[in-house]
Order: C-alpha cells, then sequence, then structure tokens
C-alpha cells in the first residue's frame, strides 16, 4: 500500500490549513493507505530559512519525502501566493526531491480570490521539483467549512481530487 505525507503549512497544530490536511489523510488511511502528517511549524524555520541542509530538521523532512508514494501540499494562501513556510521547506529539498511522486496541492484561503494561487505559485515549483503528476489543486476558503464538513460542492471537489490522486497511487476507492 502507498505511503502518503502531508506536509501542513499551517502555523499552529489547530490551523484550518492543517486541519484539511489531517482531514485528506483521515480519508486515505480508510482505505489503508499509510499516512504521515509533517506539521512544517515544528520544523525549525531559523535554519530551513539558512539552506541548512544538513539540520536535523531538513534531513527529517528529505527522508519523509523520499519514503513517501504520494505528497499533499497544504498551505493558508497569503497576499495571493502560498505559505513562505512551504516554501522554505521546498527550498531544502533537492532540487528533483519530488520525483516519481503524486502532489496534491491544497489551500486554505480567505475567499475565491485566491483559487488561482496555487496553479500559478505553486505547481510551477511542484514540476521543477519532478513530480511525477500533480492532480487537480483545491481551494478551501472561509465560506467552505460547515460544522458538519464542508460546503457540499467543495465536498464534492474534495471527492473528486481525491479519487484521481487516490488513482494515480492504485489506492483502492
Amino acid at each position: 500500500m502507498p505511503k502518503i505525507l502531508a506536509l501542513a503549512g499551517g502555523t499552529s497544530a489547530a490551523s484550518r490549513t492543517n486541519r484539511l490536511a489531517r482531514h485528506v489523510l483521515d480519508r486515505l488511511a480508510a482505505t489503508g493507505a499509510a499516512t504521515e502528517c509533517l506539521l512544517l511549524g515544528d520544523l525549525d524555520p531559523a535554519e530551513l530559512a539558512r539552506g541548512d541542509v544538513q539540520g536535523p530538521s531538513a534531513t527529517r523532512l528529505a527522508a519523509a519525502v523520499a519514503a513517501a508514494d504520494g505528497i499533499l501540499v497544504a498551505t493558508p494562501i497569503y497576499k495571493a501566493s502560498f505559505a513562505g513556510l512551504v516554501k522554505l521547506a521546498l527550498d531544502v529539498l533537492p532540487q528533483f526531491g519530488l520525483t516519481d511522486k503524486v502532489v496534491f496541492p491544497l489551500a486554505t484561503a480567505g475567499g475565491l480570490a485566491h483559487v488561482l494561487a496555487l496553479d500559478y505559485a505553486l505547481r510551477p515549483v511542484l514540476q521543477s521539483m519532478g513530480a511525477r503528476h500533480i492532480v487537480q489543486s483545491i481551494v478551501v476558503t472561509d465560506a467552505d467549512w460547515q460544522e458538519e464538513g464542508f460546503a457540499p460542492r467543495t465536498a464534492a471537489l474534495l471527492d473528486g481530487a481525491l479519487a484521481q490522486f487516490s488513482a494515480s497511487l492504485a489506492i483502492p476507492a
């Protein structure tokens, strides 16, 4: 069974971004996939900012990515782009650190004005790192969160992207 890693770029363990990453991982774990959530906020940002690829945070990150078949990259959208913490994490990975990986970009954002941020800002970075396949990007806005889950349209979009991600990794539905 494939191993799925979430790189969760929220600023706190309880952030919507990290909750979204865990939600997707829980859905994948229910199919029998092995899952792991790496909270990027738990890594040393100073080490990442220095580009210290030999430091403990960078080596932990690189080992987790290398061991995974599929990667969720979950980020909040700030100023119409993905979070700097996610960029710092990607910067310390090897240039082709996503080779042969299936990648699922996810984001949380205040509103629909940020929907294209993943495709115009993050997707080119992931592609340049050698990702085998990048599935449909999903942005969950503030209005999409409901007490019982997600708005129906958002839930359907997540279902479709999860089906594409799972199929790309040969995970049974």
